[in-house]
């Protein structure tokens, strides 16, 4: 594995003009730093969201900051697979080609167990397979141009993780562990996926990139909807706010991802400093982690995926 050039930024992403970009959560933090930065680089950027009123404040917003207009809103409940679903048929009608799918919007740690319409968990329905139903039913655009890449945003939730196959419907709930295997998972599908599209010929490229600590939209405190180790976050970034970076710092493991002619498939990116929660851009430890790289394991959660959405 290749590591980025020291101390790459957004000055160091190439010219994107005539390129789509799709971003997911892409209405505010670390997803509309990444929208922002494509469009400054001359990409048209659909960005998708829950809340329409937000989305299209994002949109303004965007279109001021960047003096570029290329740029729209889809409103989209990424937990409902129906919905996610339509948005694909949305983008596949109205799309010439895709080049880049960031695969952002996620959610943390609710503190009770929520189950979807499709009897899927929240966090497993948004965090992870929202971006499995894109990335398949997208790969016709994706395979109209060159060398498109897709990014998995996974997270820094470290732990030791261990993936299991029958807890999707959010049994034994429990917030931390819900949401690392969740993201495990995107990085362990970015690996399958990229596998794939390789296997088939396309030069289709997959591969995550995490964050680290991002200073976004962590608020509350002592609310129950959350679960305590979020409450207890949100306490220790209000006593210390120079633990987190900003949000365009933050964005930039996932960009160099999304547009560097160097970044590679099947490899997670994240901040090269204070083991992956700050700094620039760089190969990340979970490239390590035994999941992704054991087939047998990758195979069984591609074919659960397929059965759990029907893709």
């Amino acid at each position: 594995m290749q590591a980025p050039k020291r101390h790459w930024t957004e000055r160091d992403m190439p010219d994107l003009t005539g390129r789509y970009a799709v971003v997911t959560g892409g209405t505010s933090g670390v997803g509309f730093a990444m929208s922002a930065a494509l469009l400054r680089h001359g990409a048209t950027v659909i960005i998708i969201g829950k809340n329409r009123l937000k989305g299209e404040a994002a949109v303004e917003t965007l279109k001021q900051q960047t003096q570029r207009q290329p740029i729209r809103f889809i409103a989209a409940d990424l937990s409902d697979q129906t919905a996610v679903n339509q948005l694909a048929d949305e983008l596949l009608a109205t799309l010439p080609h895709l080049d880049i799918l960031i695969n952002n919007a996620g959610v943390m740690m609710p503190a009770k167990r929520t189950v979807t319409r499709d009897g899927v968990e929240l966090m497993w329905a948004v965090n992870y397979f929202a971006g499995f139903i894109l990335t398949l039913r997208l790969a016709p655009l994706l395979a109209k141009t060159s060398h498109a890449r897709v990014v998995n945003v996974a997270s820094i939730a470290m732990g030791r993780p261990h993936l299991t196959f029958n807890q999707f419907d959010g049994r034994d709930y429990r917030p931390w562990t819900f949401y690392a295997n969740s993201k495990l998972a995107q990085a362990m599908m970015a690996v399958k996926l990229n596998q794939l599209f390789h296997e088939t010929g396309q030069s289709v490229m997959v591969n995550s990139s995490s964050p680290g600590l991002a200073a976004t939209s962590l608020k509350t405190i002592q609310s129950r909807a959350t679960a305590w180790p979020m409450r207890l976050a949100a306490l220790c970034f209000r006593i210390m706010p120079w633990l987190r970076q900003s949000p365009q710092r933050a964005a930039l493991p996932a960009l160099y991802a999304a547009t560097d002619a160097h970044a590679q498939g099947g490899v997670v990116y994240a901040p090269a400093s204070w083991h992956g929660l700050r700094g620039y851009p760089g190969l990340w430890s979970w490239n390590s982690r035994p999941e992704l790289h054991d087939q047998d394991l990758l195979n069984r959660l591609y074919r659960a995926s397929r059965q759990v959405t029907g893709v």
